[in-house]
């Protein structure tokens, strides 16, 4: 895994800076949060593996169907034959044609529901990303963009719509669009939450607290993470805060567009899936 990094509230403290009690007592929260942030990174790639496997698992289960279709159909020829000599082969074919037509049953039945659940699945994201463009549809094309990549949902905000250069105070109009995006995730609760902060390579130049880009973009995820709990109706549980500094540009090169790219806040939305893993597992 790509280094993973994470800090929020107490990133901005640094030693030296401020007084050692309350720099450790920052530390030990950001070590937690690294913790916190490295076992949902785990659980992300649990599910991805376990998508992989449910598809696995229907194309072995179509394979045994198609077989099984062609054991009954042979012996339902083989029957038919065996009966109109009046053979008494026919009642041990019949036996044997019943149980090949229950484990057939019994396959058509297990891949059909998991194909429904993962039709619910794609359904799930599919209305995710309907409700969060209703709501965000004043915005989208002006700084924000939504995309569906990994069975997730990502709300893409550049900084020219959240933060000034190296500030993490919002502007008025991403604040906007963060407290609309915060009325469709209340109403869902269905939904969990991950916001990345991004920074593009140029080194963190600023003054205070804030050491580097790592620190500037945990701040920036922290402040838009306040913001959506800010409306009281969205549980903690359900949102954790990452800041990845300049470790994942999604646009390559040193130049102001690719750069401009990379500075951006990303929020992250997957629907709960654990009806689909418990089935999986039985």
């Amino acid at each position: 895994m790509k280094k993973l990094l994470l800090l929020v509230a107490a990133a901005a403290a640094v030693a030296g800076c401020v007084p050692s009690k309350k720099y450790n007592s920052s530390r030990a929260e950001v070590m937690r949060l690294e913790s916190e942030l490295g076992s949902m990174r785990l659980r992300g790639d649990e599910l991805a593996a376990r998508v992989e496997r449910l598809d696995a698992e229907i194309e072995r289960l179509n394979g045994e169907k198609a077989e099984l279709n062609r054991q009954v159909t042979e012996l339902t020829e083989r029957y038919n034959r065996l009966l109109s000599e009046g053979s008494a082969e026919a009642a041990r074919m019949l036996r044997q044609l019943e149980q090949s037509q229950s484990q057939l049953d019994e396959r058509s039945r297990r891949v059909e529901e998991l194909e429904q659940l993962l039709r619910a699945r794609e359904d799930a994201i599919n209305e995710i990303r309907r409700k969060v463009a209703g709501a965000l549809l004043g915005f989208e094309g002006n700084g924000l963009t939504i995309t569906t990549r990994n069975g997730n949902v990502y709300v893409s905000m550049d900084d020219k719509l959240l933060f000034r250069s190296g500030s993490f105070e919002i502007e008025s109009n991403g604040a906007q669009a963060v407290r609309d995006l915060a009325v469709v995730l209340a109403q869902n609760p269905d939904i969990n939450i991950m916001v990345e902060g991004h920074t593009d390579d140029v080194p963190y130049r600023g003054s205070g607290n804030l050491q580097d880009n790592l620190d500037l973009s945990a701040k920036r995820a922290t402040t838009v993470t306040r913001l959506l709990l800010s409306s009281g109706d969205i549980s903690p549980e359900r949102i954790i805060a990452a800041g990845r500094g300049e470790s994942l540009p999604v646009a390559q090169g040193t130049s102001a567009e690719a750069r401009a790219q990379n500075r951006r806040t990303e929020i992250i939305l997957s629907p709960k899936l654990d009806e689909l893993w418990q089935i999986m597992d039985r």
